[in-house]
């Protein structure tokens, strides 16, 4: 009877994982449209966002008792280097919606998969499974077709090019994340990390923002509230039940969900090319993140 108590127990506590992966997930895929809908440069808008969400990660991190020392001094130097990567890997996102599309930007940034099992095995001595190269070849044409006109599309090929950059920033920052930093509490790594991006993009910060215009504060503080800090306290929390390589698969519907935000909410319809794009890009997403998940088990 107790063994069954405790197993049911278990069942509950994945459920509610998964629940709240989901949740982060469906949350995250918004992110880009505050890209389009604040009227703000992307480093404006990132710096704010960052001190919220600082703010928010602060009082999480208190009431949850998560540690906040650190085990070797220089571990800070690795933090400070994952708070500029984190910094750009934001920066560049929301310039590549700017110059681009949410669907643009999204299909784009979810290279970082494929970027990372290239990049991973040279921090890690680990050999380089050649199945990924072509695994990176189908994303990167998966690209080329999401962009209207090709490499020579104007805009939404240099917008494609800055979410290419904020997916290889992001990558580079979850591999050293792994290599360097892993015994420590996610939440904690997450608070230092953009703490330490608003302390690089504070000095940029353009004089006499007016946040009142057009709600502009408002939609930085449900940027930082509920689309920074609560998804990734969800997705921190659903770890403790849930396989990172699992929490990888689910994230690959991130594109999906964007896209169709950015259809209902801001009236942007993307190409048959575009979608196509995107259905390959996902795919090879899911395809590597699913290899992930296998070889984890």
């Amino acid at each position: 009877m107790r063994r069954g108590f405790f197993y049911d127990r278990k069942v509950v506590f994945v459920k509610r994982s998964m629940i709240e992966l989901h949740g982060a997930v469906i949350i995250m895929s918004g992110t880009g449209l505050f890209a389009k809908v604040l009227t703000l440069p992307p480093g404006d808008i990132i710096t704010l966002r960052c001190i919220v969400a600082t703010g928010t990660l602060l009082a999480f991190v208190r009431l949850t008792g998560a540690r906040l020392g650190l085990a070797r001094r220089r571990d800070l130097g690795w933090i400070a280097l994952l708070g500029i990567l984190i910094a750009v890997h934001w920066v560049s996102f929301f310039t590549a919606i700017q110059m681009s599309s949410v669907a643009i930007g999204l299909i784009a940034i979810f290279t970082f998969p494929v970027i990372t099992v290239l990049i991973e095995p040279f921090f890690f001595s680990e050999p380089l499974d050649h199945r990924n190269l072509a695994v990176a070849l189908a994303v990167f044409v998966g690209v080329y077709l999401a962009i209207p006109g090709g490499p020579t599309g104007g805009r939404a090929a240099i917008g494609a090019a800055w979410g290419i950059l904020s997916a290889f920033c992001y990558a580079l920052r979850n591999v050293l994340y792994r290599k360097h930093l892993s015994r420590y509490p996610s939440s904690t790594m997450m608070l230092y990390q953009v703490a330490g991006a608003a302390a690089v993009l504070l000095p940029f910060l353009s004089n006499g923002i007016d946040l009142g215009t057009e709600n502009r504060w408002l939609y930085l503080l449900i940027l930082g509230v509920v689309f920074t800090a609560l998804p990734h306290t969800l997705f921190v929390d659903s770890l403790r039940t849930i396989k990172a390589s699992t929490a990888g698969l689910m994230t690959c519907l991130e594109p999906i969900y964007g896209i169709l935000f950015a259809a209902l909410i801001l009236d942007e319809m993307p190409e048959v090319k575009t979608v196509t794009g995107a259905l390959i890009v996902v795919a090879a997403a899911t395809y590597t993140s699913w290899r992930a998940h296998r070889q984890g088990n």
